[in-house]
């Protein structure tokens, strides 16, 4: 009789153990739980104010949020008439809300007024002209070299011209001094040929004149050009002459410009 219940005995304690060993990785496993569900929430618990960024550059907002432990995240490019190109337009939350550390802020950014005020690059260096036209929303277009008493590489003209309003990334084609030197050449006698080109703009006046060009040269006067045209039509009229020559521009057989070459 003893020796059974020194067996039972014996099962029951086997029996505890085992349930003393689940309980104790139960409650080991529930602790590292807690420990992780802990540093889970750890970076998000607390609160951010929501910096205002409304104004400031793309790149520059996101570092700004990204230092107030937010994410930015840009939503919609919407054309905006003060707010410019690249720049912030809104953000949802608003600034100085307190949100939840890591919380994405989604941003609207400028793309920029729909139409765009063709900046004066006229007397500028061409590389200056183009960064301007191109900070501006506007792309160069065709860069013509021409000769010109102007120092190389001065924008002497543009198209369209200052002033005048364009889509983003139209292009403005630009007219550049060569310098005094360009376009010329040495023909089979040596002597020096001059390759030049007047712009005319018929003035205001009478809806239709006469423009006629003149090249007085050492053996006596050749036209260039003579056509009726109407008021506000420019002019190119190509040619080729020597050093001392002389061009005249007649308006209805007045003369309206002289130059020697």
């Amino acid at each position: 009789m003893r020796r059974k219940l020194s067996i039972r005995n014996t099962e029951l304690w086997v029996w505890l153990r085992g349930c003393a060993s689940v309980l104790v990785v139960l409650a080991v496993a529930a602790l590292v739980f807690v420990i992780v569900a802990v540093q889970g929430l750890g970076t998000s618990a607390h609160e951010a104010l929501v910096p205002d960024v409304v104004g400031e550059p793309e790149a520059d907002a996101m570092a700004t949020l990204a230092k107030a432990e937010l994410e930015g995240h840009v939503t919609a490019h919407n054309y905006h008439e003060e707010v410019p190109y690249g720049h912030v337009i809104s953000t949802e939350p608003p600034a100085l809300m307190r949100v939840r550390a890591g919380r994405r802020v989604q941003m609207v950014v400028s793309s920029g007024p729909r139409k765009i005020k063709t900046p004066r690059v006229i007397e500028l260096a061409s590389e200056d002209a183009q960064r301007i036209l191109e900070k501006a929303g506007l792309t160069v277009g065709r860069i013509t070299r021409r000769h010109s008493d102007q120092p190389s590489d001065r924008v002497l003209s543009q198209n369209p011209k200052p002033g005048e309003k364009l889509r983003r990334g139209e292009a403005i084609d630009l007219v550049v001094s060569g310098g005094s030197d360009f376009g010329q050449f040495e023909d089979a006698d040596g002597q020096t040929v001059l390759l030049r080109r007047v712009r005319i703009v018929v003035p205001a006046g009478r809806t239709v004149q006469r423009v006629r060009v003149t090249l007085n040269y050492r053996h006596g006067v050749k036209t260039l050009y003579d056509r009726i045209h109407r008021k506000g039509d420019e002019i190119l009229v190509d040619f080729q002459a020597s050093t001392g020559d002389r061009v005249h521009v007649y308006i209805d057989e007045k003369l309206a410009e002289r130059k020697r070459l």
